[in-house]
């Protein structure tokens, strides 16, 4: 089976946006979101790099508002902002360019709780209706009312899609039966590395880094690792510094393609490479 290291979607600003109307297969253009705040949201995302916006909902009752959310794993510490908005023209007195730089102004919007993304975008892509509604569904179950519905993340083929944000860390393959233990673990600062796809805010490589090195020691804590430098040293080859609190570590891995292709989503005939990341070398000190 493909892996999922250095699979993740990169993004260092996730943008969320609560939207209850049927989302198509280009979620924001298709919306009744009026056309200036999509050209304003459209226009902010450029001037941003790495930005990423999503439609949101949730199964509930009908309350007055909507739900905006900008998420920055980039940061340190990893910062996460909430606002409630009468509607959609709202945004259009948001500047986002100031709330990326974490102007002071937005002080008061800022969040503590941890936000759990679920993609189920099927008009989108048959994969995530396979396995993305039925997964939230058994979320929905087990925590109710804490995860959201969204639109695509990234990786049609890895559904059902998790985003456990504001760290930007992105999980795959999860299944109705695996996936509560999954959100438990995140719940409780840790990362559940059966399902780990990687970090948002790291190349595919450092992604891959990253998570070799977490399993094979065993560093399950969602702030434990800080990336130090990252050096591509040609032909596949990559050498990655991480620091925890006490150790710094160095590793090199190799990237290969197997020479396998698998399709790129669900009833798609257009194929990739499978692609595997190995650990050649690592030392701490």
């Amino acid at each position: 089976m493909e892996q999922l290291t250095g699979t993740a979607p990169r993004a260092d600003v996730w943008f969320l946006l609560e939207y209850t109307g049927r989302w198509g297969k280009q979620a924001l253009q298709e919306s009744s979101i009026p056309d200036e705040v999509k050209a304003y949201l459209n226009a902010q995302l450029k001037l941003i790099p790495h930005s990423r916006l999503l439609l949101i909902q949730k199964d509930k009752g009908h309350r007055a508002g909507l739900s905006f959310f900008a998420a920055l794993p980039a940061v340190n510490p990893p910062a996460l902002y909430r606002f409630h908005l009468d509607g959609c023209e709202a945004l259009l007195t948001l500047d986002l360019v100031q709330l990326v730089a974490q102007h002071p102004s937005f002080e008061s919007a800022r969040s503590e709780e941890p936000l759990l993304v679920s993609c189920t975008n099927g008009l989108r892509d048959r994969c995530c209706a396979l396995h993305g509604m039925a997964t939230y569904q058994a979320l929905e179950a087990a925590y109710p009312g804490l995860l959201w519905q969204s639109t695509h993340h990234g990786g049609h083929r890895f559904a059902a899609n998790l985003l456990h944000l504001p760290y930007g860390i992105s999980y795959g393959r999860l299944r109705p039966d695996s996936a509560p233990e999954v959100v438990q673990m995140a719940l409780e600062g840790r990362i559940a590395f059966y399902s780990y796809r990687g970090r948002t805010i790291y190349v595919e490589p450092v992604q891959a880094a990253e998570a070799l090195l977490r399993r094979g020691l065993g560093i399950e804590g969602v702030t434990a690792l800080r990336l130090q430098h990252s050096q591509d040293l040609g032909k596949g080859h990559w050498r990655v510094q991480f620091a925890t609190a006490d150790e710094l570590y160095e590793i090199a891995i190799q990237r290969q393609e197997t020479g396998a292709r698998v399709p790129v989503s669900c009833g798609e005939e257009a194929t990739v490479p499978v692609v595997e990341y190995s650990l050649v070398e690592h030392s701490q000190s």
